[in-house]
């Protein structure tokens, strides 16, 4: 898709470059891991591109991201301008269990699953409203299940609040198996049991 649109370019062709040049930056930095072609896309930037808000926000998510500052990638991911947040939502799982697994081993004993919620974007700030409170609800109850999904350790405390038991949950945070992962070299999975699952 980029190399199309670097030949459009080429030809005078215009479009929505910058929109374009912020994606392309977060393709490279979600997916490839190659620093030289992620310096070499910065380096292409004009100063107009890079004075450009979707570009700037590209740039500061590569910042994020480099120095492991999960409280900014949320951030950003929030304030996502164009469909940059769905070139996040791609990284968005790496980052959470990178948050988690960083928060179990600096705050101890516990930490407020609210707290978390806030943190990992699933949800915002105190709720205003009745339809916001019910929107914290479901953002709380959702992070709880991916908790739970990825091994940490729930209780509540004296008031009822639930709370991430961050010793135990250090020792047990794992990756969950994607649910439609598919078996590689697995002997028992035949090309017809494949297909016998397969919706039609």
């Amino acid at each position: 898709c980029q190399s199309q649109l670097n030949a459009l370019y080429a030809e005078g062709i215009k479009g929505s470059y910058m929109e374009f040049a912020a994606y392309n930056l977060l393709c490279v930095i979600m997916h490839s891991n190659n620093y030289r072609e992620l310096l070499s896309s910065m380096a292409r930037l004009s100063d107009e591109a890079k004075k450009d808000e979707a570009v700037k926000h590209a740039l500061a998510v590569r910042a994020a991201v480099t120095s492991g500052n999960y409280v900014a990638f949320f951030r950003l991911y929030k304030a996502a301008p164009n469909l940059n947040t769905c070139l996040m939502d791609l990284y968005v799982e790496k980052m959470r269990y990178k948050a988690v697994t960083c928060m179990c081993r600096s705050y101890r004993p516990t930490v407020p699953v609210s707290y978390v919620s806030q943190v990992l974007g699933f949800s915002t700030a105190a709720a205003t409203n009745e339809a916001n409170d019910e929107k914290e609800a479901t953002a709380l109850e959702e992070c709880l299940e991916w908790l739970k999904a990825h091994g940490a350790s729930i209780i509540a405390d004296n008031n009822g609040d639930m709370m991430v038991d961050t010793k135990v949950s250090s020792t047990n945070l794992f990756v969950p198996e994607p649910e439609d992962a598919v078996a590689h070299g697995d002997a028992n999975l035949a090309v017809n049991d494949f297909l016998a699952k397969a919706p039609l």
